[in-house]
């Protein structure tokens, strides 16, 4: 593999799908359920923290980078919209990448952008998250960047 690799991302419909899908049926399971006289103020507190969760889910699909940058020493490489340069930053231990799904969390190795860009983060990867063969790049990569980690 020659590095640096450069992985340009796209947002994910499927996860965009997923994530209404899953708010929806709490919603009905919270609109649905039967509840007691003693517990009904529960059913709108309920659903005020599915509309709040749906919110944050939603702001943070819009943090989402478009370019990952893979180095050889393990280090990874985060673009965001309005940025020219790539922010570094290094995996966390816990990466699953399946042929379906790779997730993965970072932290950045410098100080915050001033522009409110978290620390640390995770990504969520599916199939139409980016080209195949890039994909297949991220999984070998991460997998042997996650048996580095462990050491």
């Amino acid at each position: 593999m020659r590095f640096p690799v450069v992985i340009e991302l796209r947002r994910s419909r499927l996860l965009l799908c997923v994530l209404v899908a899953v708010h929806v049926l709490a919603a009905l399971g919270v609109c649905l359920a039967g509840w007691s006289g003693a517990l009904f103020w529960v059913a709108p507190g309920a659903l005020v923290f599915l509309l709040l969760s749906a919110i944050y889910a939603g702001n943070d699909l819009r943090r989402y980078p478009q370019t990952l940058w893979l180095y050889a020493d393990g280090t990874l490489g985060l673009v965001f919209a309005g940025m020219p340069q790539p922010l570094s930053a290094a995996l966390r231990p816990g990466v699953l990448a399946l042929p379906w799904i790779c997730v993965f969390s970072w932290r950045l190795l410098e100080d915050a952008p001033a522009n409110g860009m978290p620390r640390r983060g995770a990504l969520t990867l599916l199939p139409d998250s980016a080209d195949a063969n890039a994909l297949r790049r991220l999984r070998l990569w991460l997998r042997l960047k996650e048996t580095e980690i462990r050491m």
